[in-house]
């Protein structure tokens, strides 16, 4: 994580931003030593069985603790994070805070699709219950996000099991409603999963518990995809000296199975809050935490709270 993140400050667009690990001391400085980066001694990591309220009342100190400390006083524009997903949204909501007007913020990730083009799906988790009117802020906060990575106007969909305006949930139906009567948002109806990475939406909104399944299945089909190139790779590899439509074919195959790479889109904004903060993967890679943390620089840059703060 310290190496991916020292090579996405290197290689920004956006300056020379100055990055503070908060961890073991003893493991960062060594890697950071001589460099315009700091090292935060917060050896205490917030683990999975530890008790979420004593981390909310303070009673418990951890890295993840003072990391947000940090970002709710100003003295970082931003947090990265590969810890628990339950943990940082609570201490996020404690305390960085809401953006004024939101009940609940909600985890928004960038996707591949095709055409060389991305969209954003929110929430992904972070509440696994909502309402038609918090699905309707979704797709605010989600032409918001849109609109700071240089979408505009942005396709805004829900996430059903079918394009008809009978079908789905209740609460999916009354937030269709809702979107059709608002007339900052381009409404384009409802999207089905297997048509979300080949359709021209934007934005897919879809309430937690769904959007977390949804996730995770890309994730896995991802994995899986990458797995059954790289065997087809090996098989043809060998065969490939002297033959130079192969080899082509070869490099062709080498770029797919990089674009199935889901360290590539890794980090996912906890969007709504008065500050930017990134979710990264528990197993993300070198380069998949560089993703993370150029997710967080990008928004930073784009404006993302304040573009979200004028939509809500």
């Amino acid at each position: 994580m310290i190496r991916g993140a020292l090579d996405a400050a290197e290689s920004a667009a956006n300056g020379s931003p100055t990055l503070i690990f908060f961890g073991d001391r003893r493991v960062i400085e060594p890697i950071v030593r001589g460099s315009r980066h700091e090292a935060v001694h917060a050896p205490r990591c917030l683990a999975a069985e530890d008790a979420l309220r004593l981390a909310l009342r303070g009673d418990m100190e951890s890295s993840l603790r003072a990391a947000m400390v940090a970002v709710a006083a100003g003295d970082a524009d931003a947090l990265v994070s590969a810890g628990s997903t339950g943990a940082l949204v609570a201490l996020s909501r404690h305390l960085i805070g809401l953006l004024p007007g939101l009940r609940r913020a909600a985890i928004i990730k960038r996707f591949a699709a095709e055409n060389d083009r991305d969209f954003r799906m929110l929430d992904l988790g972070a509440n696994l219950r909502t309402d038609a009117t918090q699905l309707h802020r979704y797709a605010s906060m989600g032409v918001a996000a849109a609109q700071a990575a240089g979408v505009s106007p942005a396709n805004v969909a829900l996430l059903n099991i079918g394009s008809e305006l009978s079908k789905g949930p209740r609460v999916v139906r009354d937030a269709a409603r809702l979107l059709a009567d608002d007339p900052r948002i381009r409404y384009v109806g409802f999207v089905e999963p297997h048509r979300v990475f080949a359709s021209d939406v934007d934005v897919v909104v879809v309430e937690g518990f769904a959007g977390n399944i949804a996730l995770k299945t890309i994730e896995g089909a991802a994995a899986l995809a990458r797995h059954l190139l790289r065997r087809e790779l090996a098989d043809i590899r060998p065969a490939s000296a002297g033959a130079p439509s192969l080899a082509d074919a070869i490099r062709r195959l080498d770029r797919l199975q990089d674009a199935y790479n889901p360290q590539r889109y890794n980090g996912a904004i906890l969007l709504g809050l008065r500050e930017v903060v990134v979710k990264s993967h528990g197993g993300a890679d070198r380069q998949g935490f560089a993703a993370a943390v150029r997710e967080a620089m990008d928004a930073v840059a784009g404006a993302l709270v304040e573009k979200v703060a004028a939509r809500t």
